[in-house]
């Protein structure tokens, strides 16, 4: 019997060595997610003369981003996805900027040439991108009162938290954000961290808490969109996206208060709207723009 239970609890410590390990794998993936591709670079649109910028976010991580001068006061900041660089958003910048508006991107915590030690699934992330509001309003040729973000995925889902929770940004679009991070975290794990989420995503959230210090339970754009009401807000999703479901946005609409849109776009992946509907996306995104920072 001794024999027995000795072998059953070494099987035991065994079996959580293995989990722990594994675990271990999927939160360095997690906060350090591999980086996307594209067939872009800032070369590629001759129009968009940068001016570099550092700012300093939340635990004084420095951000590495791109200014472009408008010829009108109105700013739109845009905060690209998870794992993601500055380059998933020069496309937008560059429409926004032929219709007038000053563009500001920028390279989130943890990519590329940001620092910051982890990427944190929108904790940190959201007061970082209060941070760049901050910057923003103290430059002369920005007006204070005509600044706006589009985000993309996790970009969105930080629009949404950050406006939520500060006056100053005058206008929202969310394109493919999360409404809560649990959930994003079950439906899309194995997409991201190319592991199997059970039994595994559990675990790698908890070892990826524990190394960064932070709840990432806690993020919850649907529990504070409503906070951006008055303010406009616009949400748009592909409605047959796998990695974030469409789900998330209808949530998020649902919570939302006046004056909200909501455009579902079909025969694109997640995030993709941008490049498969791009005449339709700059057309829309532009519009929602003039009208709210006018």
């Amino acid at each position: 019997m001794r024999t027995m239970a000795l072998r059953s609890f070494m099987g035991l410590l065994l079996l959580l060595a293995c989990l722990g390990t594994v675990g271990w794998i999927g939160s360095e993936r997690a906060l350090h997610p591999g980086y996307q591709r594209y067939q872009w670079s800032l070369d590629t649109f001759p129009d968009l003369h940068p001016e570099h910028i550092h700012v300093r976010g939340a635990d004084n991580a420095l951000l590495d981003g791109l200014f472009f001068r408008g010829a009108r006061p109105s700013l739109v900041i845009l905060a690209s996805g998870y794992g993601d660089t500055q380059v998933q958003m020069f496309s937008i910048a560059e429409f926004l900027h032929h219709a007038g508006f000053s563009v500001l991107t920028y390279n989130s915590r943890a990519r590329a040439t940001s620092g910051g030690k982890y990427v944190t699934l929108g904790v940190l992330e959201q007061q970082d991108l209060v941070s760049l509001v901050n910057y923003a309003i103290g430059r002369r040729d920005v007006d204070a009162s005509r600044i706006g973000i589009l985000g993309i995925s996790m970009g969105g889902s930080i629009a949404i938290l950050a406006a939520a929770k500060d006056q100053r940004i005058r206008a929202v679009v969310d394109d493919s954000g999360f409404s809560d991070a649990p959930g994003v975290i079950a439906a899309s794990f194995e997409h991201f961290i190319h592991l199997p989420a059970f039994p595994f995503a559990p675990i790698t959230v908890g070892i990826a808490d524990l190394r960064a210090n932070i709840d990432v339970s806690r993020v919850r754009p649907v529990d504070v969109v409503g906070k951006i009401s008055p303010r406009p807000l616009l949400i748009i999703h592909d409605s047959g996206d796998s990695v974030v479901p469409v789900g998330n946005s209808l949530r998020n609409f649902a919570a939302a208060g006046q004056p909200k849109e909501l455009w579902l776009v079909a025969d694109s992946g997640h995030g993709q709207a941008q490049t498969k509907a791009e005449p339709e996306y700059a057309a829309r995104v532009t519009r929602f723009f003039e009208q709210a920072l006018h």
